[in-house]
């Protein structure tokens, strides 16, 4: 299922049927749903605000779920939700992702809610700003201290893993925490990307406060800053699975952050300079 005819070109593989439609959209999501077995829900956002942050994140999912549920057909749902997702109102984000998962658990349909730590990967909003803020400042300013722990995993592990939930491999309702191999502190992240990228910086921690303001104005005034407030209060936080929880749930290995973000190579130096600027 697509937002826009076209959207699907983006598979190598063109899939066998599409739809078209979005989460906001009950008698698409009906369609869509018809005569299906299994259901994967991906959709979210972390940019918009707490009024979209429940529209998509919440509302949306109750959408997918009822259109599932009225289907008769689906014996399976598999929802994408994220590590840290809590009854916490005060992390609007987080909030939201825990209240669509509330959504998938009341829903009588046998589920699996996959939260991923940080996910990233060609096109991933994280590794690229990093990228952009090493390739083109001399200097990586570091939002707080640096040393909270995130467990990168890469997203073709995240859709093995998703792909493993759909065959059977989980029984029963669960709800499955997984990252990476590796537990990096965002200093480490931010080191390994510079190596990647051949530039040796200096980082510069600077506490929270100070990015408030910038950000909030960089949100009015910019059509997508490199980051909202959604992901300041995020990036401040411990984000990680158990260890090995991949291969203990689903009996493979991911891989590393290092070795596998070649693709942020790509970007010039006048990317890079949009990136930060918020413009694309």
């Amino acid at each position: 299922m697509v937002r826009r005819p076209g959207s699907e070109s983006v598979f190598s593989t063109p899939p066998t049927e599409v739809c078209y439609g979005n989460v906001t959209d009950p008698d698409a999501l009906t369609e869509a749903c018809r005569g299906i077995a299994e259901v994967i829900h991906l959709v979210a956002v972390i940019r918009g605000g707490p009024r979209q942050f429940d529209a998509i994140n919440r509302q949306g999912t109750a959408n997918v779920v009822a259109a599932a549920r009225g289907a008769g057909s689906v014996r399976r749902f598999v929802h994408l939700s994220a590590v840290g997702a809590a009854n916490v109102p005060h992390q609007r984000y987080l909030h939201s992702k825990w209240a669509g998962e509330q959504e998938v658990v009341n829903c009588g349909i046998p589920y699996v809610i996959i939260r991923p730590s940080l996910i990233f990967g060609p096109g991933d909003e994280f590794t690229n700003a990093v990228a952009a803020l090493v390739r083109s400042l001399p200097i990586t300013p570091v939002i707080g201290s640096g040393n909270n722990r995130l467990q990168p995993i890469h997203v073709d592990d995240v859709a093995r893993c998703v792909s493993l939930s759909l065959s059977g491999n989980i029984r029963g309702n669960r709800t499955v925490d997984i990252g990476g191999p590796d537990q990096l502190s965002y200093n480490e992240i931010v080191r390994v990307v510079s190596r990647v990228l051949g530039r040796r910086r200096l980082l510069v921690n600077v506490p929270l406060w100070k990015f408030r303001l910038p950000i909030a104005l960089m949100e009015l005034l910019t059509p997508r800053p490199p980051i909202n407030s959604a992901m300041l209060q995020l990036i401040t936080l411990r984000n990680v699975a158990g260890p090995d929880s991949v291969q203990q749930e689903f009996g493979f290995r991911p891989r590393s952050l290092a070795g596998n973000i070649d693709h942020v190579k790509t970007m010039t130096f006048g990317q890079a300079f949009r990136t930060n600027l918020g413009l694309g």
